[in-house]
């Protein structure tokens, strides 16, 4: 009888490997729970540490190149650190540094009463390196593609809004 057991445990084994092996991966959800180091608990149940996950760049801050053309907006904060590179066009001096507070305090003490427009623009052109914060925070919810024996799992994308925290 304990023969048969057996048998009949080594044939279940083998018809779940036989299922397995025809699907290599699986999807499955996880929810970061810290990022430093990199936490996530897969399917409310299976705490992952950050040796045992890979990410994809739609997850982990990474830099990219930018074709860009553009201005700033107005700058309408002048200040004593705001400063423009000059070259005197008379004498050929070079590139000497004007502050803005000098300016304006020339400018203020001329007859215009200190009503001095300072709004002006940047041009941004070229090609840019780009920093996109991508890294996940705790309580986001992602997408997670397990491997054939659940050691590894590949990081693929939120499932929830990103949480931000810049501008804009």
């Amino acid at each position: 009888m304990a023969d048969y057991t057996e048998l009949l445990q080594a044939i279940k084994r083998a018809a779940l490997e036989a299922v397995a092996a025809g699907q290599p991966a699986v999807l499955c959800y996880g929810q970061v729970t810290g990022v430093q180091p990199l936490q996530i608990m897969a399917d409310q149940k299976l705490p992952l540490e950050a040796e045992q996950l890979e990410l994809t760049n739609a997850v982990q801050d990474c830099y990219i190149d930018v074709e860009i053309s553009a201005y700033t907006e107005n700058d309408r904060f002048m200040n004593g650190s705001h400063t423009h590179g000059i070259t005197d066009t008379y004498t050929g001096c070079g590139d000497q540094r004007e502050s803005s507070e000098r300016s304006l305090r020339s400018e203020s003490d001329s007859s215009d009463n200190g009503n001095l427009d300072t709004t002006h623009k940047h041009a941004i052109k070229g090609r840019k390196k780009l920093k996109l914060c991508n890294g996940l925070q705790v309580g986001e919810k992602v997408l997670l593609l397990r491997w054939q024996g659940g050691q590894k799992y590949l990081v693929l994308d939120r499932m929830t809004p990103a949480i931000t925290k810049g501008e804009w």
